[in-house]
């Protein structure tokens, strides 16, 4: 049996070894002597700009960069040479200007550096590859231009305002009952904007350009005014009178003309384009004027509103009317223009004050539960006891113009506002005034026991008191009840205006009546409305600085004419001083204080004070009753 042996493998990766190696000798030696020439050529140009780079034609090869900026700026004189033209193509007008003028600069510094920097940016292949390409190709670079925008819009400005001109409006004058008339211009302006996009392109490729102005013709406000003359001369042919159709009183505000010369001040021409091309005129008042006009007369004509009277029924719980609302009234200006406007190309002549009705909430019709009045709240009695007939019938008087008054949510109660005058022919008697802590006789004694009660109404109401004053000194007919220091006096003449103000705090309407009782010497002030909860809590009153009564010795004796002959009459009892305070602590209905407040009254002493008529002998001792006061 023969065997054979086997055959030994040969090494292939030696034997492709062998054979690659010459190959990538001489790669190795090709990037050896491109990187010598390479090396060899960037030393060549040290300091010099590669060869093949020109700008604008100028061949910058081997330049330095100050030579090379020499020879742009010798070479390119466009922006001071060459020129830009502008026509006006109405008149053909031209105007020059170069492009230096017009802002733009060429920057031959950066230009030369942009040149010196091809092939010395990036990184060793980009490098190579520019300067070869530059080498071989050649390459020409963008001049570095500069373009002053600021300067440019100078110049078209100024350019535009050799062209501007405004329109010229017609123009009217009036002379008695003749118009005459000045016809108007149209005007021109440049459409700047469009010029400045138009001279961007041939400014950047540096040449010479005509360009053509775009001029827009602008009419004027009145243009052709003769078709307009007619309607003038109606609107002002005769003068306007405005009127009241309804005046409340002799007193109402009487009618008002507005003479020609006022309405020709506000005369206006509108000029629109009608479809066929032609021009329109519409003649008419300036409105903004006539507003401002009409607005002087709004606080003549604005009457308040005033609430219906009620009186709260406690059985059905609803209101009972007692007297009709009075709706208020308010200048309607916007309608009173709209007549205006419809009449005043009219030979009416007469034209309304368009007025316009305020209904208050409180009206004929209104229910108990709209207005939220709908139970008792509070009520407060004072007592008038020992006071003479007068001091009676004044109290009642004065009490009669609050009956059944409504206070709406967080209004402002002034007492003068609701009482009026007082006078002789308001029904008041002449009594006993207290004026500068003295009392004296006047027309009126006795107001301010109404006035006391419903400042008590409001304290223990536990609204807030947002004025009121004391007495000069502590009155008897205070001392019972809620005592001193729970007194306000009111008083309004000779521009003297001493109040009693509230505020009605609540979400709700406020009623008020009252109810003055001869038999039991006393007037109750009761309070309508919902109630919030709120629990009010008076502090027993603290004297302090309270000084002595002032004894016999120093008793006032004054002699009044009208005092019957032979008789005293007493009308002051002698009283101490003393600073009263009291402190009213509201609580809501969680329980919180909402308010804690005290209220000082200042009182001064006192002496008697004695009236006597003839044959009495002052000082002297008369049977005089001790009644209080």
């Amino acid at each position: 049996m023969q065997a054979t042996a086997p055959q030994p493998m040969m090494n292939t990766r030696r034997n492709l070894a062998f054979f690659l190696a010459p190959i990538l000798g001489g790669f190795l030696l090709l990037f050896v002597a491109l990187a010598l020439v390479l090396v060899s050529y960037q030393s060549k140009h040290n300091g010099r700009i590669f060869t093949g780079i020109n700008v604008m034609g100028v061949d910058l090869s081997g330049m330095e960069t100050a030579v090379a900026e020499a020879a742009l700026t010798q070479n390119f004189s466009y922006a001071t040479t060459e020129q830009i033209t502008f026509v006006d193509p109405e008149t053909q007008q031209t105007f020059a200007k170069t492009p230096a003028e017009l802002g733009l600069t060429f920057d031959a510094s950066q230009t030369a550096q942009a040149a010196y920097d091809l092939g010395r940016t990036g990184g060793p292949f980009k490098q190579a590859q520019e300067m070869f390409s530059s080498w071989y190709y050649g390459r020409s670079l963008a001049p570095v231009l500069v373009l002053d925008e600021s300067q440019l819009d100078t110049a078209l400005a100024e350019l535009a305002a050799e062209i501007n001109k405004p329109p010229i409006s017609a123009t009217f004058d009036l002379n008695g009952s003749n118009t005459s008339y000045a016809a108007g211009q149209p005007g021109r302006f440049v459409d700047v904007a469009d010029v400045r996009n138009r001279v961007l392109a041939p400014l950047t490729s540096f040449r010479p350009a005509r360009v053509e102005l775009l001029v827009h013709e602008v009419a004027p406000a009145v243009f052709d005014p003769g078709n307009a003359a007619a309607e003038i001369q109606q609107v002002l042919g005769s003068p306007v009178t405005f009127y009241l159709e309804a005046p409340l009183d002799e007193l109402d505000l009487a009618p008002i003309t507005l003479s020609q010369d006022d309405l020709a001040a506000w005369v206006r021409v509108e000029v629109s384009a009608a479809t066929d091309g032609r021009s329109t005129h519409n003649v008419f008042i300036d409105e903004n004027a006539l507003r401002h006009w009409l607005r002087q007369f709004e606080e003549q004509l604005y009457r308040d509103p005033v609430n219906a009277r009620y009186y709260f029924d406690d059985g059905t719980e609803e209101l009972v009317l007692v007297a009709p609302h009075v709706n208020g009234r308010e200048l309607d200006i916007d309608a009173t223009i709209a007549q205006f406007k419809a009449q005043v190309n009219t030979p009416n002549r007469s034209i309304p004050f368009v007025v316009r009705d305020i209904v208050p909430l409180a009206n004929s019709n209104a229910t108990a539960a709209e207005l939220g009045i709908t139970e008792l709240i509070t009520e407060t009695t004072t007592w008038f006891s020992g006071s003479s007939d007068a001091r009676k019938h004044n109290i009642a008087t004065a009490a009669a113009n609050f009956y059944g008054i409504v206070i709406a949510p967080y209004e402002e109660f002034s007492f003068n506002k609701y009482l009026g005058s007082i006078s002789e022919a308001d029904g008041y008697t002449e009594g006993l005034i207290i004026v500068g802590g003295q009392t004296i006789a006047g027309v009126g004694g006795g107001v301010c026991q109404v006035s006391t009660t419903l400042y008590q109404t409001a304290f223990f109401a536990g609204f807030p008191i947002t004025e009121r004053l004391p007495h000069g000194y502590m009155l008897g007919y205070y001392r019972d009840g809620a005592g001193h220091g729970m007194d306000a006096t009111v008083f309004n003449d000779g521009g003297i205006n001493i109040d009693m103000k509230f505020i009605n705090n609540t979400p709700y309407h406020l009623l008020i009546e009252n109810y003055f009782s001869e038999e039991n010497q006393a007037l109750t002030f009761k309070f309508y409305s919902t109630s919030l909860g709120r629990t009010v809590v008076k502090e027993d009153p603290v004297f302090a600085n309270v000084t002595e009564v002032p004894g016999p010795d120093q008793d006032r004796w004054e002699y009044v004419e009208s005092v019957e002959e032979g008789t005293v009459e007493k009308i002051d009892w002698a009283t101490e001083g003393a600073d009263v305070s009291i402190r009213r602590l509201v609580y809501n209905a969680e329980g919180q204080i909402i308010e804690d407040r005290t209220f000082v009254s200042n009182y001064i002493p006192v002496p008697n004070v004695f009236h006597y008529g003839p044959g009495v002998e002052p000082y002297s001792y008369y049977l005089v009753p001790e009644d209080d006061h």
